[in-house]
């Protein structure tokens, strides 16, 4: 049976936020329902429910009976991910359509010759883009990604800011290197390592206490250094370098918490 991460990440994946997943998967699995019904099963207090349904509903997942009380009622499973991915297909159409009419416009401008000659080691990415600039550095990496982590940063990532980013670095053998402080014991916890053991190129290993830097360093190339390290995803700034002095500076002291870091969670 299909357990309740793979769905709850199928659905983040497909664009909904984490408490809408939540939300569509209690009332698929308990029926028609009263509010206070649905904040109980899905444990989301009922001022949240009415804005997060106000969205379902225009997606199509949700729909309201009316009667009193009222009650509301989802789709079916099957019914709302071929929704959701119609309208993920859509949308990358349409995207795809207005990155073309831009790439065709950049061909036809002059080069800023004074752009070109900038070349910056050093970048302070603001915490609005940190999550963009590092998906696309997964993306671009073709050799390798280090990466020393908190356990919050790590399993939020893997479900989805960067669920399809290492999709694509998994893809092409990327050799991907985690070291992660120790998480509490859970369910989630044994699948998110499980899942990421399974992928040939991938690597975890433990730390017992939280990482005192977050940072992550991409075909040896390149390295983000997150300025406040306990933050959520977007919640910091991060430092972007591509010096070589400080790159070395950061991979040393990756390849000395490897050496000493745990194969299994101190749980």
């Amino acid at each position: 049976m299909e357990s309740q991460f793979s769905k709850l990440k199928a659905l983040i994946d497909l664009g909904l936020t984490k408490v809408q997943a939540r939300l569509y998967l209690a009332l698929v699995e308990s029926g028609p329902s009263r509010i206070l019904a649905i904040s109980e099963v899905s444990k989301v207090a009922r001022p949240e429910i009415y804005r997060n349904f106000l969205k379902l509903q225009q997606l199509g997942l949700v729909e309201k009976i009316i009667e009193t009380p009222l009650e509301y009622r989802a789709i079916p499973m099957n019914e709302g991910l071929s929704l959701l991915l119609e309208t993920k297909t859509r949308q990358y159409k349409e995207v795809r359509s207005e990155a073309k009419i831009l790439l065709s416009t950049a061909k036809t401008e002059k080069p800023d010759v004074k752009k070109q000659m900038k070349n910056p080691q050093f970048v302070l990415i603001p915490r609005k883009t940190v999550i963009e600039r590092i998906r696309t550095a997964i993306e671009k990496a073709q050799l390798s990604i280090d990466l020393v982590l908190s356990w919050k940063r790590f399993s939020r990532g893997m479900v989805s800011a960067f669920a399809e980013s290492m999709e694509i670095a998994w893809a092409k053998n990327l050799k991907v290197r985690y070291i992660i402080e120790s998480p509490l014991e859970s369910k989630t916890a044994e699948q998110l390592v499980r899942f990421c053991r399974e992928k040939p190129s991938c690597q975890i290993r433990f730390v017992p206490h939280y990482p005192k830097t977050i940072f992550g360093i991409y075909d040896k190339k390149e390295v983000f250094i997150i300025a406040k390290s306990k933050t959520d995803l977007s919640g910091s700034p991060a430092l972007w370098s591509t010096n070589q002095s400080l790159i070395s500076v950061f991979q040393d002291h990756f390849e000395i918490l490897w050496l000493t870091a745990m194969e299994e969670p101190k749980l």
